[in-house]
């Protein structure tokens, strides 16, 4: 057997174990394992279905939310989301100049941090000017920190006790990329789901400012300041979902739906991080990223239930 097809039938697998259980970590983990081993994505024609999979998620997600309680759980955490925000940013320079961290992968790391992940990497990338390799390397750790929260943050919310709406917050927080908090928070529970998503969307929204604010420091025409299309549709799926009257069977089944294409975005983003990627992280890479977010994630548990 090729390690082409061996590729396709660890995918499937990935695929097939997530949707079985609903569960995206094994997906993301089976898509990394197989990556890993292959060395080969046998998906990488249909890679940006992966991406589309994870904001139809998302948007879906609106609709069992509904536009009164997006607002009240925007308002209820907007000073939190801030104070979190503004917080992680100045720990993490305070802590890159404590590494001596190199400048560029410093600002790509804390806002990734700070925000939302690998779109605020993606972002800043250009206004700085950074080298591929501090792109790279933070891409890698962003992943392998939303890995680690996807498979530990469940388990600790149920020894914790914590309860749906709590945490749905502290994932919304806590956690890089919208993908891994939608996932994390979706096995914890729907309602988990709900919260996180609103939390991580305005949670998101504060990169306009920062890219605004990092355009002026390194005076660069580069910043692309635009609100994602996906967050407007999630919006307006919040509004219908008021107006519209919906049964217990069709939220049921917008769940689900929501739920598969999270097992599938997740598989896909598995089968995205090779070996050479991987390689590329230095010591004080791992000591900043892996710092910021041992430092933040329990702060923001502490922001969560002061709340």
């Amino acid at each position: 057997m090729s390690k082409t097809q061996q590729a396709r039938l660890g995918a499937a697998l990935a695929l097939a174990v997530g949707l079985y259980f609903r569960n995206p970590a094994y997906a993301l983990l089976l898509g990394l394992a197989t990556r890993l081993l292959t060395g080969v994505n046998p998906l990488h024609s249909v890679a940006k279905w992966g991406k589309l999979s994870l904001q139809a998620a998302i948007v879906l997600l609106g609709f069992t939310l509904g536009f009164d309680r997006m607002l009240q759980v925007s308002a209820d955490y907007g000073l939190v989301v801030a104070v979190f925000v503004l917080g992680t940013l100045a720990l993490g320079f305070l802590l890159a100049k404590a590494l001596a961290s190199e400048t560029g992968e410093a600002t790509l790391l804390s806002s990734g941090t700070a925000i939302c992940g690998g779109t605020a990497i993606a972002t800043l990338a250009p206004i700085i000017q950074a080298k591929p390799h501090n792109v790279g390397v933070a891409m890698a750790l962003v992943f392998l920190l939303n890995a680690v929260a996807l498979l530990t943050f469940p388990y600790i919310g149920q020894v914790l006790e914590l309860s749906q709406q709590d945490f749905g917050a502290w994932v919304a927080l806590a956690i890089h990329d919208t993908s891994s908090v939608v996932a994390t928070a979706a096995i914890y529970g729907d309602e988990a789901a709900v919260v996180a998503t609103t939390v991580k969307l305005g949670r998101t929204l504060w990169l306009i400012p920062l890219a605004f604010a990092v355009s002026l420091i390194y005076r660069s025409s580069e910043a692309r300041l635009r609100v994602p299309g996906f967050i407007l549709l999630f919006i307006l799926a919040a509004g219908l979902g008021s107006v519209v009257p919906m049964g217990d069977d069709l939220l049921t089944g917008i769940s689900v739906v929501s739920k598969t294409l999270l097992v599938v975005a997740l598989g896909m983003i598995g089968l995205e991080i090779d070996r050479s990627t991987l390689s590329q992280v230095s010591w004080r890479s791992v000591a900043l990223g892996v710092g910021l977010w041992a430092l933040v994630a329990p702060i923001a548990l502490a922001l969560v239930l002061w709340t």
